[in-house]
């Protein structure tokens, strides 16, 4: 690997994200490569706002909601010190708990998916993914995973929900997905085995 790079991980809620996230630190760090890691929302002011809706704190219209997690994605793509740009300049890989595939994903029960992508649109042309992985786990394990932790559940975190945003996932590589360099993992084996299989990606780069 010459250069930084830009890895997304994505899955449902349970699925592992942050574990296998902080795994491919370990994994850069110990080869001696910087790495920043990174989630959506982000915790930028949009970022921010986003969350607490997520929480429940107050409610809004599902297209605002889409909208405001686009504006947070330019964020976190530009913003020139905190940015998915600013790191990868700086010499460092990036690795992402979430992106634009996500928006397609949770926001398109309630929202045309042809409007979201064309909010996302920029993002795709500006910073695809050199490697996105999708942390493929059944609903039914998910909301085990969701339930076993502690603290209050989030918006999207039934399990009617949950199937749909699994379909919707494979709907949107298909769709949206085109020239991306997309890999399917299976999230139920041991946590050690999916980031071998994530490892084996990236030195497939």
């Amino acid at each position: 690997m010459t250069r930084p790079l830009f890895i997304v991980i994505e899955g449902l809620d349970g699925s592992g994200k942050t574990t296998q996230v902080e795994m491919l630190r370990d994994y850069f760090q110990a080869r001696g490569e910087a790495c920043h890691l990174t989630a959506e929302p982000t915790d930028l002011p949009t970022g921010r706002l986003i969350r607490s809706i997520l929480q429940k704190e107050f409610r809004v219209d599902p297209r605002t909601l889409a909208a405001l997690f686009a504006a947070d994605r330019v964020e976190h793509i530009f913003h020139p010190e905190e940015g998915i740009l600013a790191h990868l300049a700086a010499g460092r890989h990036v690795i992402a708990s979430r992106y634009y595939f996500s928006s397609l994903a949770y926001q398109s029960e309630f929202v045309d998916p042809g409007w979201i992508a064309a909010l996302n649109r920029q993002a795709k042309t500006a910073l695809p993914a050199d490697l996105t992985v999708f942390l493929d786990l059944d609903p039914e394990t998910s909301m085990e995973r969701i339930t076993a932790r502690t603290g209050d559940d989030e918006l999207y975190e039934t399990l009617e929900k949950l199937t749909h945003v699994r379909d919707s996932f494979h709907a949107a590589f298909s769709v949206f997905g085109e020239g991306e360099n997309i890999q399917v993992i299976n999230a139920a084996q041991h946590p050690v085995e999916v980031a071998d299989a994530i490892i084996d990606q990236v030195e497939a780069l």
